[in-house]
């Protein structure tokens, strides 16, 4: 059977650019005689973009559409796309036109030299700096922190193993960082270098606002890769480093007062910090417990989906 490639490409307000992205994707596709199916997926448009990806899904079947009831964000619309993937292969990417198609065979080579993913990282990027700083400061910390050797964290622009990425959990900023989420899964991970294009229509939707969403996302991300499946862990060391002084603390007092040496109450403050270290350990100690339940309660894989679909081009 031949392989299928699945592109699965997340829109808001892109009404304009859908018919000149669709062609430059076909010409890409058809030249390396692949089979293809492109996935749409319209997060909430306010324009005619669901309009022109019916248009286009009527008169090529290897289209399909998706239309949420609302804005979800670019995350949970990547997410409902990798869902209906059916390809061997999937590729996500923009639909502005600053992803260049030709870059495809790129991707699936790398996937077929026994890689799972394959990011794009942007070597040139043509944007404003309010855009490329925050992008810069979260890529070194998710380097560093990581230990994956990728310096673009931030394209969207890769290629996956579908049977790895449908078991990655993506939501809020979370696309941005899907490679320390498929580490936990495999180490087969490698980028090539990608060209980036100026937006034909539109603008884009990316502010400072969203810039510190995406740091804050980050923090988060750095706990998932490393205590993900033992929470316990990271809340154990803590209150060991604050629980243990502590206790020297409550025991050299508690003793002193047993022989009679000093006066507990002339120690007040000392008695006190003490006492607060002791039930700050204890407290994120419980935590650490009750986060290893949660992650039992995730690994039940809970089959709801965190979007609502309004209506698709296509019989589910």
């Amino acid at each position: 059977m031949k392989e299928l490639i699945s592109i699965v490409i997340p829109l808001h307000n892109e009404e304009k650019n859908i018919p000149t992205l669709l062609e430059r994707l076909e010409q890409t596709l058809e030249a390396q005689g692949l089979a293809v199916e492109f996935i749409l997926v319209d997060d909430g448009s306010k324009d005619k973009t669901f309009e022109a990806i019916k248009r286009h899904a009527a008169k090529d079947a290897r289209i399909k559409g998706m239309r949420f009831r609302r804005n979800y964000g670019q995350a949970v619309a990547i997410m409902a796309g990798i869902d209906l993937a059916e390809g061997d292969i999937c590729i996500t990417m923009d639909g502005d036109m600053q992803h260049d198609p030709g870059h495809i065979p790129e991707f699936i080579e790398k996937i077929r030299a026994g890689y799972d993913l394959v990011c794009g990282f942007r070597f040139k990027r043509r944007d404003a700096f309010l855009r490329r700083f925050p992008s810069k400061v979260a890529n070194y910390i998710a380097k560093k922190f990581s230990g994956l050797n990728i310096r673009d964290f931030g394209s969207t622009y890769r290629a996956y193993r579908t049977s790895i990425i449908k078991d990655i959990p993506i939501y809020g900023e979370m696309h941005r960082f899907i490679p320390i989420f498929v580490a936990t899964r495999t180490d087969r991970i490698t980028e090539i270098p990608i060209g980036t294009r100026a937006r034909l229509h539109g603008k884009s939707n990316y502010g400072l606002a969203r810039a510190f969403r995406v740091l804050s996302d980050l923090l988060l991300i750095l706990f998932f890769a490393g205590f993900f499946t033992r929470p316990i862990h990271i809340f154990g060391y803590i209150s060991l480093v604050l629980g243990l002084p502590g206790f020297v603390i409550l025991a050299w007092l508690s003793l002193a007062k047993i022989f009679g040496t000093i006066a507990i109450m002339d120690y007040g403050p000392l008695f006190v910090l003490g006492a607060l270290l002791c039930l700050v350990a204890g407290q994120l100690f419980t935590t650490g417990i009750v986060c290893e339940y949660l992650v039992r309660i995730y690994y039940g894989n809970d089959s709801r989906k965190p979007y609502s679909v309004a209506e698709t081009t296509f019989e589910e």
